[in-house]
């Protein structure tokens, strides 16, 4: 029966629990790629504004929707590592609830909405991690990047290199990359950057660099999903 007082109870899952199962698939992927041998690992929860950023962790303004983390030193042809990072958000949920499920099942933990609604979660994130599918914003899931890996297949994986960064001669932002012989040329700097981010999302797995005077920042568009 539905009582009033569920709808309290489904704001929580949406802005508590999804996020925190978010970090438990992220966190699946990153403990593997460290110990594998990964560096510079960053996790972010969320999109739009930034809100929270260290070396670790970044958390944006829409903390409760998406998120995805990031790592260097990991070969594209690294065929058996990637296989066991882009499997270590499946079992970081798996692992997660068959925790919780003892703890309820030891009675250590009363069972309540809450930890359904955790295992719901988490049962949600298997299922659509597992699917070899394409999302709409142009990412794969964590299947189908495994299902290509099987296959010996590396294509999905390589990162595309963007530049974004201004030439004092032609006084003008310029948007190059590795592929491209041809530079585009911006004489604003925030039409520039927003054109540069639209070719990045655009041809995920990318990484732009964004060069300011003695300054230099990255924006990473991996292929790991939600």
């Amino acid at each position: 029966m539905i009582e009033f007082w569920d709808i309290p109870k489904l704001f929580v899952a949406f802005f508590i629990i999804l996020p925190a199962v978010s970090l438990v698939h992220e966190l699946g992927h990153v403990l593997i790629a460290k110990l594998l041998g990964a560096k510079k690992v960053k996790i972010i929860i969320g999109s739009g504004r930034i809100l929270v950023d260290n070396r670790y962790f970044e958390i944006r303004k829409y903390y409760f929707y998406y998120g995805y983390c990031y790592f260097e030193n990991i070969y594209d042809q690294s065929r058996w590592r990637n296989l066991f990072i882009y499997s270590g958000g499946i079992l970081g949920n798996i692992l997660s609830s068959c925790v919780v499920i003892y703890i309820v099942t030891s009675q250590a933990l009363v069972p309540t909405i809450f930890t359904y609604q955790f295992l719901y979660f988490s049962l949600y994130y298997v299922f659509f991690a597992l699917l070899p599918m394409s999302y709409p914003d142009g990412n794969y899931s964590d299947g189908k990047i495994i299902y290509h890996l099987l296959k010996r297949n590396h294509t999905l994986l390589q990162q595309k290199q963007f530049q974004l960064w201004f030439d004092e001669d032609e006084k003008s932002w310029r948007l190059s990359s590795e592929s491209e012989e041809e530079f585009e040329q911006v004489e604003d700097y925030d039409e520039a950057y927003e054109k540069a981010l639209q070719r990045a999302r655009a041809s995920r797995p990318s990484k732009l660099e964004v060069i300011k005077k003695n300054t230099s920042h990255f924006e990473i568009f991996p292929r790991n999903p939600i």
